[in-house]
């Protein structure tokens, strides 16, 4: 085995691992270091949903000292490089060179053999860590990253015997495409583009994975599905996935405009008057802004351009008309032809680049006002999930809802109905035949997720197609105010979003399991942020269908 592998493989011996499960006892699993696939003379011992390896194998494995003092009854890890971690068997308590830390789980004595557990040791001395369900598999990799657009992510990469994966949330967000999943399938879209991945084979890179709760792909399988390039340097530790082509110029015609483009373009456009204009957003696109501007004639009255935005890459083009005329786009290897017809189409609200296409909604009822139902999930008797610090769900849910409502009750349009304001509990079926009985427009449940102490990031869930929409803009929305890890917008038959009449959406702000999630919700001004956010995601639903 190579050097770095040595090293990394005592990495993984002292790092505290979640793993779902009952407890066992030399559970089956494999466990993988820097892509390679090594195996302990003696099994790991699986107690308490945590994974425990015996400290004689770390200490012939590491390249470094790890000990056991009988006298004082303690371990210590030393990694060489002037960090020194103690710990005693039964103890949560450690100390990293003398300051005191808490460790998820205590050391072990097993059948007189002292047990050192996974994760939280590894990851303080420097390691990414992971679990792969569909394999049962242990990945403690050395830390590396991939760039996409130029722009490096901050999610782990996990180094698998066959390839490297990353959250396909993490990769779609700088290329733009939006992320749901259903029925084992995730799909991505963004304008004309709709991608559907299915779970990778066995041992395979054809799909996702399941990695540490999140789905995941290789950045190459990636690559491959929505026609970029990705790469990874001789080292392997620093990737690149790219998917750019560049808008080169512009030529004008009496009946319409060529854009000169780099091989074929993928787009979305709408209508506006006042002036009458074509806008047309180019995905995966950069332009060079001082470029001049096209001579025009005909019907053309002008041709404007930008770097609309740069994460995701994409450029906007107006071509701005000289009266109201009807269009048609299209794309071809090296240009995209706007042409203009005679046949008049009727200006349309653009929908935000990049929420999905808008599904059918029901008319405001209840004499024109707009009927928001809030529902904080849980309360009373249910309390929901358990924080890191001993806080409960119903609690946290319940202040970022209360901020809510006076922030929406704003727009005098807005009538809103919280389904609890104290702490009581209402069943689910009273929250349901609460909004159904006042012909609510909109129903938002507002809650905290539970998992695994490494799961973490947000996600917002719908069940209904009509709410689809709704929950798009909602997550997008959240995503930016939490700065969370975006684990997607998702289906799913809740209670609450299936059984009520009107477009529903569930929201998991974060994980109060997660240390570091928890502890930002606790923070008032982030349950502000968040409240804020949530406004912001229903009064742009609202004025889209208004």
């Amino acid at each position: 085995m190579k050097k770095h592998n040595w090293l990394f493989l005592a990495l993984m011996l002292v790092i505290g691992l979640i793993m779902p499960g009952a407890v066992k006892a030399e559970v089956p699993m494999t466990l993988v270091v820097n892509g390679s696939v090594v195996k302990p003379d003696v099994p790991p011992q699986f107690v308490e949903e945590r994974t425990f390896v015996p400290l004689y194998f770390a200490g012939q494995a590491y390249g470094a000292d790890v000990t056991w003092d009988e006298s004082s009854h303690t371990v210590t890890v030393n990694d060489r490089k002037g960090k020194i971690i103690t710990m005693n068997p039964g103890f949560r308590t450690a100390y990293i060179n003398g300051a005191k830390v808490i460790l998820d789980q205590a050391p072990l004595v097993i059948n007189n053999r002292t047990m050192i557990p996974l994760r939280q040791i590894g990851e303080w001395l420097g390691a990414t860590v992971g679990w792969d369900q569909a394999s049962s598999t242990v990945i403690v990799n050395s830390k590396q990253s991939l760039a996409i657009n130029g722009r490096t992510l901050t999610a782990p990469v996990y180094q698998l015997p066959y390839g490297r994966f990353v959250s396909i949330n993490e990769m779609a967000k700088p290329l733009g495409y939006t992320v749901s999943t259903g029925n084992g399938k995730v799909v991505l879209e963004q304008g004309t583009e709709k991608y559907t991945i299915a779970q990778a084979d066995a041992s395979n890179t054809n799909g996702w994975r399941l990695i540490d709760g999140q789905y995941a792909l290789t950045p190459e399988f990636l690559s491959q599905v929505i026609g970029a390039k990705a790469s990874w340097n001789e080292a392997g530790t620093a990737g690149t996935l790219d998917k750019l082509q560049r808008i080169t110029g512009f030529s004008v015609t009496d009946n319409g405009v060529r854009v000169e483009t780099e091989g074929k373009m993928t787009f979305s456009h709408f209508y506006l008057d006042s002036p009458d204009r074509i806008v047309i957003d180019f995905n995966h696109a950069r332009i060079d802004e001082s470029m001049p501007a096209p001579a025009v004639s005909g019907k053309v009255k002008a041709v404007r351009f930008s770097q609309y935005s740069t994460a995701p890459d994409r450029v906007r083009v107006v071509v701005e008309m000289t009266k109201h005329f009807g269009y048609e786009v299209s794309a071809a290897d090296g240009a995209t032809n706007v042409r203009i017809t005679d046949n008049v189409i009727a200006p349309v609200v653009p929908t935000p680049v990049p929420t999905p296409t808008p599904q059918p909604t029901p008319p405001t009822t209840n004499n024109g006002t707009f009927t928001i139902v809030l529902d904080a999930g849980h309360g009373g008797k249910d309390t929901g999930a358990i924080g890191t610090a001993n806080n409960t769900e119903k609690s946290l849910v319940l202040a970022v809802t209360k901020r809510m409502k006076p922030l929406l009750e704003q727009n005098k349009n807005f009538k809103v109905i919280m389904t609890r304001e104290g702490d009581t509990y209402p069943t689910l079926d009273d929250r349901v035949n609460l909004a159904n009985s006042v012909n609510a427009d909109l129903f938002m449940a507002i809650h905290a997720n539970s998992g695994p102490v490494s799961a973490h990031g947000t996600e917002t869930y719908y069940t209904a197609a009509r709410s689809k929409e709704l929950a798009s803009i909602v997550h997008r929305h959240l995503i930016e105010a939490t700065g969370f890890t975006d684990r997607g917008v998702k289906t799913a038959n809740y209670y609450v979003t299936k059984n009520t009449n009107m477009p529903s959406t569930l929201i998991e702000i974060g994980f109060l399991t997660n240390t570091s999630d928890n502890k930002q919700m606790l923070d008032a001004d982030f349950q502000q942020r968040v409240a804020e956010a949530m406004v912001a995601a229903i009064t742009e639903y609202y004025n889209l269908h208004h």
